[in-house]
């Protein structure tokens, strides 16, 4: 069944229904039952708990402040002992698609020794967190606690109350993030964007069924953005552990040759960004939800129509 809401469930019970997915499908992995490899259960269990953590943003309001807020912690601290792994393999991914958008920089040794230097940081990053600390374990026990408390959300209120206010907060967050970037594009920003255009992508992932064609084309769009602020943040990593002098990747005669790709490619991406985030944030927060209100009354008026003939 896909991340979406049913149209035969209430609001509470599809939102617990759909935590319980997310978490049950991060566990298979996690607990070894998906058979997947190291870095696929990483890649998936980091995913399942940002669609929790969107689920818990969209229900703030009839879940409360103070349990949304506690249990998105919750989420999100599982998820950090897993970053490291991801973002040492993405490294690897990101210069191997710079290297081959662009070419090899001016010396072809310079970028073998790069990609070497970088697969040794990834295998030490895995042995370290993944067998060392055995951080696989200690997320899914983590993970294992947090689902116990999911029969236990108490959603107060059903229908529109329940969604309204935290997907009017979930797109006006996004909405001066996009802002904020386009008058200043640091990378702490365009990180924080990225964060809040994902939020939306999952909810509107979730809310697909209300009105398809839509939803559809826009939760598509929102994809397409959060893909390209991601391939951004990669880059933006890369360069720091390119520069830093304590990476263990190469002297500045090394890696200065690839900088500028570095930079020409986020240019690239930032201005793909910039065009997709108009059409995601093309309307102002209140004309969104209200739009969305009307959309989402429409659905269920057709739900009990057909319920009743």
């Amino acid at each position: 069944m896909a991340f979406q809401l049913k149209p035969d469930e209430s609001v509470a019970k599809g939102i617990r229904r759909l935590a319980r997915k997310q978490i049950d499908k991060a566990l298979d992995g996690l607990t070894g039952l998906s058979g997947a490899e190291p870095e696929e259960v990483v890649h998936d269990a980091r995913k399942r708990f940002k669609r929790t953590r969107a689920v818990l943003r969209l229900t703030r309001y009839g879940l409360g402040r103070r349990v949304s807020d506690r249990e998105d912690t919750r989420f999100r601290d599982a998820g950090r002992p897993l970053s490291e792994v991801r973002d040492a393999g993405v490294l690897v991914q990101a210069f191997d698609q710079l290297i081959e958008r662009f070419g090899a920089p001016d010396h072809q040794e310079a970028a073998s020794r790069i990609r070497a230097a970088l697969l040794d940081r990834k295998r030490e990053i895995c042995q370290r967190v993944l067998h060392e600390e055995k951080a696989l374990a200690a997320v899914a026990a983590t993970v294992q606690e947090a689902r116990k408390g999911v029969k236990r959300w108490e959603i107060e209120g059903d229908d529109w109350p329940v969604l309204g206010e935290g997907l009017s907060r979930i797109y006006r967050r996004g909405h001066r993030a996009f802002a904020a970037v386009s008058d200043d594009p640091t990378d702490e920003g365009l990180h924080e964007w990225r964060k809040r255009v994902k939020d939306l992508w999952y909810v509107l992932d979730l809310l697909q069924p209300v009105r398809p064609g839509f939803t559809g084309p826009r939760r598509d769009q929102a994809h397409q953005l959060a893909d390209a602020l991601g391939d951004d943040h990669d880059l933006a990593v890369l360069r720091q552990v390119l520069s830093s002098p304590d990476g263990g990747i190469g002297d500045h005669a090394t890696v200065a040759p690839v900088l500028p790709l570095i930079e020409r490619r986020r240019s690239e991406l930032q201005r793909d960004a910039s065009s997709l985030g108009r059409d995601v944030y093309s309307e102002r927060p209140k004309d969104f939800v209200a739009r969305f209100r009307t959309y989402w009354r429409a659905w269920r008026s057709e739900i009990e129509a057909a319920r009743y003939g």
